[in-house]
């Protein structure tokens, strides 16, 4: 657990340094509210030693004000790579429950742990036509359940502590007609970033880079149980992609130009 702290004490540090003296407190809020609040992937007891790859502060929502978003390398199949946090004007955070998860479903690859495993963890069905993932997740929280992914044709739900954790992977083919997600895990991110798409100045976009392509989310909101009203685009990496520019939105650099991320 020191070794821990340590590591994400030296990350904040340096990404406060890198985001100026304003934007420094509110990373410095971020890292108290992780370290004492809502530390990532707690199952009983065990605080696993978390490794964050990304850090965005930006108004990801299009709401006005800024939130931050995190690029987590995570212990556990089932958890998200992707979390956004809001954060007060008198520095107050609040995780938002739903994170991102993109990319295809891959094969397990044995680099993470299962919290089925630990027999604290359910996949299920629910039969018939009336259950939505918003009545499923009412149902479940009831019971102690705290993180939950969605598909098209069961849910997963285990036993972790802290703010509900939410995963929408509706619409994502699943890799064999089981029902259940013993036989894949997540994509692997390689970077976020966010910003101004070619098309549209208007709106800041969420940027995903994951293997050959880039996974696009417009965020028009969170409702109030903390599900992200979005919409997603996957487009080809340029040839010659070796990502996005830090601190220039989505700007990135190929070996032959410089260029703004498109949808086209």
């Amino acid at each position: 657990m020191r070794r821990t702290l340590a590591l994400l004490f030296a990350v904040f540090i340096l990404l406060g340094c890198a985001f100026g003296q304003q934007d420094g407190l509110r990373l410095e809020a971020l890292k108290k509210y992780i370290l004492e609040s809502d530390y990532p992937e707690v199952f009983g007891k065990d605080h696993y030693k978390t490794r964050i790859e990304g850090v965005l502060d930006t108004d990801i929502d299009n709401d006005g004000s800024r939130e931050i978003v995190v690029l987590f390398y995570p212990h556990y199949r089932q958890s998200a790579p992707i979390l956004i946090y809001k954060i007060s004007s008198d520095l107050k955070v609040k995780r938002v429950p739903e994170g991102l998860a993109p990319g295809p479903l891959e094969k397990v690859s044995g680099d993470y742990l299962d919290s089925h495993n630990l027999g604290m963890a359910v996949d299920f069905e629910v039969s018939g036509g009336t259950a939505t993932p918003e009545t499923v997740l009412e149902a479940a929280s009831t019971n102690g359940m705290n993180g939950f992914v969605i598909y098209d044709s069961f849910f997963h739900m285990d036993h972790r502590s802290g703010t509900p954790a939410i995963i929408d992977m509706r619409g994502v083919k699943l890799p064999s007609k089981d029902h259940d997600c013993s036989s894949f895990e997540f994509s692997r991110v390689k970077q976020i970033a966010a910003g101004h798409i070619r098309e549209d100045s208007s709106k800041n976009y969420l940027a995903a880079w994951v293997g050959d392509e880039i996974y696009v989310y417009l965020i028009r909101g969170i409702s109030n149980r903390g599900m992200l009203d979005k919409k997603l685009w996957v487009v080809n990496a340029p040839k010659g992609f070796n990502g996005f520019e830090i601190g220039k939105g989505l700007t990135y650099k190929t070996e032959t130009a410089t260029d703004v991320l498109t949808l086209k």
